[in-house]
């Protein structure tokens, strides 16, 4: 919690932005830079409600364990990604 407060996740985006055509190939990479920002604004839309919803049924103590499957989901999809773009 307090390595997020501080900022240090913030070059994520970025960084994800900018290694696009080396994963998809230049001819691809505006597309899909183009769902990468339409997916994180729809993320940015969709995650808080979605918690809040579960933090009012259920107990707002699950934060944290919210924020750990959301990297365990963000960190499989990029070893997914890793696996079929290196096998081209």
């Amino acid at each position: 919690m307090a390595v997020l407060k501080k900022g240090k996740s913030a070059p994520i985006y970025p960084s994800v932005i900018h290694s696009t055509p080396a994963h998809f190939g230049a001819q691809n990479s505006q597309a899909v830079i183009g769902i990468q920002m339409s997916s994180a604004y729809v993320g940015n839309l969709a995650m808080p409600p979605l918690f809040g919803l579960l933090a009012n049924n259920v107990t707002p103590a699950l934060f944290p364990f919210y924020l750990l499957a959301l990297l365990v989901f963000m960190a499989f999809m990029h070893e997914q990604l890793v696996r079929k773009t290196s096998r081209c």
